[in-house]
Formats: C-alpha cells, sequence, structure tokens
C-alpha cells in the first residue's frame, strides 16, 4: 500500500508540475506577443516621425514659397508708387514702412520688372 500512495503522490505531483509549466508556457507566450506588439509599434514610430519631417519640409518650401511671392508683389507695388514719381518719404508713410525698406525694395523689383519686360 505504501508504494499505491507513492505512485500517487508522484501522479499527482506530476500532475502539478504540468499544470505549472503550462501556465509558465502561456505566460511566455504573453510576454513574447506584447514584446512583439511593442517592437511593431516601436517600428511605425520611425515611420510616423519621417513622414511627419518630409510634410514639414515640403510645408516650408511652401511657405517661402508663398512669402518670396507675396513680397515680390509688394517689392512691385512699391516699384509702381515710385514710377508714378511719388517720393520715397511718401510711399514709406503711405504703407506705414521705413524709407530704407522702400530703397531696399525700388532697385531689386526695378531689377526684376526690366527682366520681365524684357522677356515679354
Amino acid at each position: 500500500m505504501a508504494e499505491l500512495r507513492k505512485s500517487g503522490k508522484q501522479t499527482a505531483a506530476r500532475q502539478r508540475a504540468r499544470e505549472k509549466a503550462a501556465e509558465y508556457r502561456e505566460k511566455q507566450d504573453q510576454l513574447e506577443q506584447l514584446a512583439v506588439d511593442y517592437f511593431v509599434a516601436s517600428d511605425s514610430i520611425e515611420g510616423i516621425e519621417a513622414t511627419v519631417e518630409k510634410e514639414i519640409a515640403a510645408a516650408r518650401e511652401r511657405g517661402l514659397q508663398l512669402s518670396a511671392d507675396a513680397r515680390a508683389k509688394a517689392d512691385a507695388v512699391i516699384v509702381a508708387m515710385l514710377e508714378l514719381g511719388a517720393p520715397r518719404t511718401e510711399v514709406a508713410d503711405r504703407l506705414g514702412i521705413t524709407t530704407r525698406d522702400v530703397k531696399r525694395a525700388a532697385p531689386v523689383t526695378a531689377a526684376v520688372s526690366e527682366n520681365v519686360a524684357v522677356k515679354l
């Protein structure tokens, strides 16, 4: 009878060991899946950041181009006012800018208008 008890204890011990091993494997599988999820998310972050950087660069480029266009139009207005015979100080007063800004805009835009007139 002692052997039966020993055999029964061994069987019960094996069963508990199998249950613990199954729990351990299940936990390891969950940990592995969580690690996979982490790496997928981590890899997507790099892609998102790269995409955002490209979009920011494109937006900056568009902004610079729009600013340059607006600046050229503003300078053309200054030149047109000067071509009508208005003195620099009057142009500056009307536009609320400094005379230095009028001087700076006039030669650049005048040269551009001459180039445009020659091309036409």
